[in-house]
């Protein structure tokens, strides 16, 4: 975030050629929002959103993760943080959802199945909704 913003300062009045693109700057964004990486091509797309305080949801449409296009949906509760996973176009991709905030993460849940470990790693096709648990395991 802090490189995004210090692009932002060197912005002037008069466009330069130092003047990121406003789709390169909010593709940016996002991206640190959501925590998004793509690993190699075909590859696993990794999400660990951080979204700011204050902030409750985060939704994202049309991500695009190689040839498919996804709908993300991030909600933060006191407890556990939700994020939805819709494909909307194309074929499915592996996809790994951490967290990326201070609390650590106590248990994984995909579609209300319990996994082991901090992170979700599984192939989205359809609809899918992850729930990470924050806070140490009792």
């Amino acid at each position: 975030m802090a490189g995004v913003l210090e692009d932002a300062r060197t912005w002037a009045r008069v466009r330069g050629n130092d003047v990121i693109e406003p789709h390169d700057f909010l593709r940016r964004v996002v991206g640190l929002l959501l925590g998004a990486r793509l690993d190699g091509v075909g590859g696993r797309l990794e999400l660990r959103p951080s979204l700011p305080d204050g902030w409750k949801s985060l939704g994202v449409r049309r991500l695009r993760a190689h040839r498919t296009l996804l709908d993300l949906e991030i909600k933060r509760r006191a407890e556990w943080i939700t994020v939805r996973i819709a494909v909307m176009f194309g074929p499915p991709v592996a996809v790994a959802v951490g967290w990326a905030g201070d609390q650590p993460v106590s248990r994984v849940l995909v579609d209300e199945v319990a996994l082991e470990g901090t992170r979700a790693i599984f192939t989205a096709a359809g609809e899918h909704e992850v729930t990470l648990y924050l806070g140490l395991r009792p």
